[in-house]
């Protein structure tokens, strides 16, 4: 299993943390994901801007950025033994000779990078291999999601096409998850290299900003993309579920209109709250066991499981 989207490490960064990534109380811990088989988990350096202001935010969201890294680096010390940290393809291949499990680093929100190709630089030398570009604020690199019409037609600032081009030139996956409709369709003309939805579900099933057109179900899938299917009940439903029912209705979909190539896992646990029927990573095979029962073929589950997400990451790692 790869899953690209959990927010789990801001739980662990939080001042009020219960256990490490070995074991803790949350949704994605060391011990379930090797019960759960998983080959990748994708570790989000996740926190809310919005409680910057405006002043300084890029800065603030810097220093903020480092701190969490930090605490990722210092969980991955308790469980040196069982974890690999993946920073390139060769790490990938060690993880499959070993049986270990795998921890790509992420970051939820260009914010910290400012406008500055060398704060990009700098993170990647720490280790970050995906950006979603950002989250729920504008920042230098473009603007997000919205029910505003005109941020949601809103492009790739200046900074952001250097940005793209330097992701694509240094290894770092793209993501559009969270980014507004009109910086989607930057990244889909500009973008030299694959690009992802890390945790976004289909808009034709549920209607959401957050979610995908159909048009750009097929846009990622013309790139060589994924799409992370997101447990986030908001994006699954309007009953405030996050039902494995709900989850057929957007894989079926995804499915349909990108085929199989196109889809992956994106959880986003320990990112999400409200009844989800998929509590943590050790309760995956509930998703899988559904899917073979309505007769979903297991080379398209596999493809999904882990062969789409593991043939972006050795493209552009």
């Amino acid at each position: 299993m790869i899953d690209l989207h959990c927010d789990t490490v801001s739980k662990l960064a939080s001042v009020f943390h219960r256990g490490d990534l070995m074991h803790n109380p949350y949704s994605v811990d060391v011990e379930r994901l090797e019960k759960a088989g998983a080959l990748i988990q994708c570790f989000s350096t996740f926190f809310d801007v919005g409680k910057y202001g405006t002043t300084r935010r890029d800065e603030k969201a810097y220093v903020t950025a480092n701190h969490m890294i930090d605490v990722f680096e210092k969980n991955l010390r308790l469980c040196h033994d069982k974890v690999i940290f993946v920073k390139k393809c060769e790490d990938i291949r060690q993880c499959m000779d070993t049986g270990k499990t795998g921890a790509l680093l992420t970051m939820e929100d260009g914010t910290p990078v400012g406008n500055s190709l060398e704060k990009l630089q700098h993170f990647y030398n720490r280790g970050i291999r995906l950006i979603t570009l950002t989250w729920n604020y504008e920042n230098e690199i473009g603007y997000p999601n919205s029910n505003d019409p005109g941020v949601m037609a809103s492009g790739l600032k200046s900074f952001g096409f250097q940005a793209l081009e330097e992701m694509n030139r240094l290894g770092i996956i793209v993501d559009v998850s969270h980014l507004s409709d009109g910086g989607f369709w930057d990244v889909a003309k500009h973008t030299q290299k694959p690009f992802i939805a890390s945790h976004s579900n289909a808009r034709s099933i549920t209607v959401h900003p957050r979610n995908l057109t159909d048009s750009m179900i097929t846009a990622i899938a013309e790139k060589g993309g994924v799409i992370g299917l997101n447990f986030c009940p908001d994006f699954l439903g309007t009953d405030g579920k996050s039902s494995i029912a709900h989850m057929l209705q957007h894989i079926r979909h995804i499915y349909q209109v990108g085929g199989e190539d196109v889809l992956a896992l994106g959880t986003d646990f320990d990112g999400i709250e409200g009844k989800l029927q998929i509590k943590s990573c050790d309760e995956l095979y509930k998703l899988r066991e559904a899917l073979l029962q309505h007769k979903m073929p297991e080379r398209v589950i596999d493809k999904m499981w882990q062969g789409n997400a593991l043939r972006v990451m050795k493209d552009i790692l």
